[in-house]
């Protein structure tokens, strides 16, 4: 009986998955020269939590991202208080929470805003930054920013040139708390031009 004819088998071409997902990772900051360096190439101690790590942990304010971030402490895991000559304290929570915080246990952190420090009389809020740099400690090279204890910048939100975007975001909590969030991204010239506006309404609940 004859052999059935051998046919040459099918060879495929090897191939490989690989990704470069690094979680929250963000390689660049413009906290430690004001330039677009990597984080790699610096000695200053910087963390850097982006605005969807921000919306993946709740995050509203910057004492729910110290909650995250090494050497920083913020209300949810530090009281800061005055004692006056009479002996009497007093909680600076609800007078001023935006500075009642402190980095690397020293004072409450300067809070910028692309570099150019303000008041910090605005609480930090998701819906107008794309990420926040924690820079641990003094920092000559960010001058008029070299506070001992450290500097929260605020990158602001930049609208996109290359996509629109529509984003409507709601939540509620526990204790009464509410806030809903419209964010809407329209380019108009591809790669040259676009706008962006952004709204927030928000009712805080406490106990």
């Amino acid at each position: 009986k004859p052999s059935p004819a051998e046919e040459e088998p099918v060879v495929l071409s090897p191939f490989e998955v690989t990704t470069n997902n690094k979680g929250y990772y963000s390689a660049n900051t413009m906290s430690g020269t004001r330039f677009n360096t990597k984080l790699d190439d610096l000695a200053s101690s910087i963390t850097i939590v982006t605005k969807q790590q921000m919306s993946d942990f709740a995050m509203l304010d910057m004492n729910d991202v110290f909650l995250y971030v090494g050497g920083a402490q913020g209300t949810g895991t530090y009281t800061d208080y005055t004692l006056d000559r009479n002996g009497s304290i007093s909680d600076n929570v609800s007078s001023n929470p935006t500075q009642a915080n402190r980095i690397r246990g020293l004072a409450p952190a300067n809070i910028a805003l692309g570099n150019i420090e303000t008041m910090g009389r605005v609480p930090i809020d998701p819906i107008t930054v794309d990420s926040i740099e924690v820079s641990r400690g003094p920092n000559a090279n960010v001058f008029g920013l070299g506070n001992p204890s450290g500097t929260v910048n605020q990158v602001p939100s930049s609208a996109n040139l290359t996509r629109d975007r529509v984003a409507v975001e709601s939540r509620v909590d526990s204790v009464g708390g509410s806030r809903t969030s419209l964010d809407v991204n329209q380019v108009i010239l591809k790669g040259k031009l676009a706008v962006r506006g952004s709204g927030v309404f928000q009712h805080d609940g406490f106990e």
